[in-house]
């Protein structure tokens, strides 16, 4: 199958795993090579499809690599189950098998089983820049326009579960709060990601306003926006434009708590679109994340351009580097 041109590549390190377990038939207490894991699976296509003309399907060594490499990730159903009846498996996923799409959200959903295998290669490390054993995510209430009733918005829902069910894949406990009318909640606490903004909860903006690089600025007719003060640059949603593009721009940063005593991720769009694009990011790149940021105290702007039927991201952008917050308290590495 061919490949979108913006799917990304990574090394399919399952495949290769299940390939080394195997002892080689010809190289005592040596793992199988690829060009002998090739034999075997030329062999197993003719055992699992007797009588047939398996000449098209035959590989080699070239084309092990090339899986393992992760430049293709779905063959054809009669090597993906020469594959599984070699290396001991029932599932492609197992294998890290899966069919390539562009790196969206919407695709991750299509293929639910694509963020189980980034789990799995991620590893343990990787959900330590969500929590320590458990995460607890938040999302602000808002007031209901018409009845007054206190709302979660669709898009926090949707970003808090895709978040539970990341780090369920990383072995993290995941819980759920929201900050109630009104903003009062209590941020000091461990393993939090907070997704809320500073309109709608004094104490997140007073955990916002230790940030100097980055600031949430409204204009003086009550429009919000997201201020670079080190390009200078301000930076507007799409949505309070005329005429309205279907584009947003989130902050995502870990910053101290007012405490002192450790550290919280906290993100937000403008509009909530955005803070969906910030957990498609997070999803898709957990692992580069947290090689990159480590337990640093950083912030950083986030741009989404979304459906405007679904409001789900077509494609999410950096906006600026990783801001590091040099002198930051202890709490912060």
């Amino acid at each position: 199958m061919a490949r979108h041109p913006d799917t990304i590549i990574t090394p399919n390190t399952l495949l290769t795993e299940a390939r080394e377990r195997l002892p080689s038939p010809r190289r005592p207490e040596q793992p199988m090579s690829r060009a002998e894991l090739a034999d075997v699976i030329n062999s197993a296509l003719t055992q699992i499809y007797p009588g047939r003309d398996l000449s098209a399907h035959y590989v080699d060594r070239r084309w092990v690599g090339k899986l393992e490499r992760g430049e293709h990730r779905w063959p054809s159903p009669e090597r993906r189950a020469a594959l599984r009846h070699v290396l001991g498996v029932t599932e492609d996923i197992d294998l890290g098998l899966y069919v390539p799409r562009r790196t969206t959200w919407s695709a991750a959903l299509r293929e639910p089983q694509l963020a189980a295998l980034q789990s799995r290669i991620n590893g343990a490390a990787a959900s330590a820049f969500l929590g320590n054993s458990s995460v607890t995510v938040i999302t602000p209430l808002k007031q209901e326009a018409v009845r007054a009733r206190p709302v979660v918005a669709l898009e926090d829902v949707v970003g808090a579960q895709r978040l539970g069910e990341l780090a369920k894949t990383l072995a993290l406990d995941a819980r759920f709060e929201t900050v109630p009318i009104g903003g009062e909640v209590d941020l000091n606490r461990p393993n939090l990601v907070v997704i809320c903004g500073p309109r709608l909860s004094r104490r997140t903006a007073a955990i916002l306003d230790q940030d100097s690089r980055i600031r949430f600025e409204p204009t003086p007719n009550g429009i919000w926006t997201l201020r670079d003060n080190e390009t200078g640059i301000v930076h507007r949603s799409g949505l309070d434009e005329t005429p309205t593009r279907h584009w947003d721009v989130a902050y995502l940063g870990r910053l101290p708590r007012l405490d002192g005593k450790g550290t919280l991720i906290v993100f937000t769009g403008i509009h909530p679109q955005g803070s969906l694009g910030v957990v498609q990011l997070i999803t898709t790149t957990i692992h580069e994340l947290h090689r990159e940021t480590a337990d640093r105290c950083f912030s950083m702007l986030v741009g989404t351009q979304f459906d405007p039927d679904t409001g789900e991201p077509v494609q999410v952008d950096r906006l600026t580097p990783v801001y590091w917050h040099e002198g930051a308290p202890a709490s912060c590495a």
